[in-house]
């Protein structure tokens, strides 16, 4: 086998020109010596410098976080599948059963009649299921609207006199300013409200950031 010392394609046995390149074939590639990057012997690294992040890369992938949606969108967004299982499932149940009793023909054999019949039927219990969970959003929406008024509250009376807000650097970029007060408005409300969900807390974060 022979390669071309430019594009490094191999070529068959008996070729001995490369027509890209325009050159001859050699029989070994040379490989290209190993490259050392030289450091200034009065380099400091920085303290928190980790060599191994740098070359195993990130351990862990931040988790995705969901936007946050208001009780009364999570409670529309469940009406609305609710309704569409209950008419799917609706419809296909009245169609399968009119064809089981041979009011009309269906080019399907009864066990797969039967097994849609099913399905169908699962399709309504979810969506009845569905307004059940749709009817709890409700009075979930009560209690989420006052902790969030909470929060709020707190924030502005305490959390944005809190050192960790009164201590950023003011003079960076508009964009490091906002992402340093952003991961400090989530440290302290973490610390105030443990049980705070995500993406609530993503959200009011966001809110706070941007007055």
């Amino acid at each position: 086998m022979a390669w071309c010392p430019k594009c490094k394609n191999e070529y068959r046995k008996g070729i001995t020109h490369c027509p890209d390149c325009n050159m001859d074939l050699v029989e070994e590639l040379e490989l290209l010596p190993e490259q050392t990057i030289e450091i200034p012997e009065d380099y400091e690294f920085p303290e928190d410098f980790d060599p191994g992040v740098v070359l195993e890369g990130p351990r862990e992938k931040p988790a995705h976080i969901k936007p946050y949606k208001s009780p009364e969108e999570r409670y529309a967004d469940m009406r609305s599948s609710a309704w569409t299982f209950l008419f799917v499932g609706g419809a296909g149940f009245i169609i399968i059963i009119l064809a089981l009793i041979g009011v009309y023909s269906l080019p399907f054999h009864d066990f797969a009649l039967v097994v849609m019949l099913l399905l169908f039927a699962a399709f309504l219990v979810i969506g009845i299921v569905s307004f059940k969970n749709a009817g709890k959003l409700k009075d979930i929406a009560a209690s989420e609207h006052a902790l969030i008024e909470e929060i709020t509250a707190w924030y502005h009376s305490e959390g944005m006199q809190s050192e960790a807000v009164t201590s950023l650097d003011a003079s960076l970029s508009e964009e490091l300013f906002y992402l340093q007060k952003y991961d400090a408005v989530c440290r302290i409300l973490q610390e105030h409200f443990p049980d705070i969900r995500e993406d609530l807390l993503n959200k009011l974060a966001s809110d706070f950031c941007e007055e």
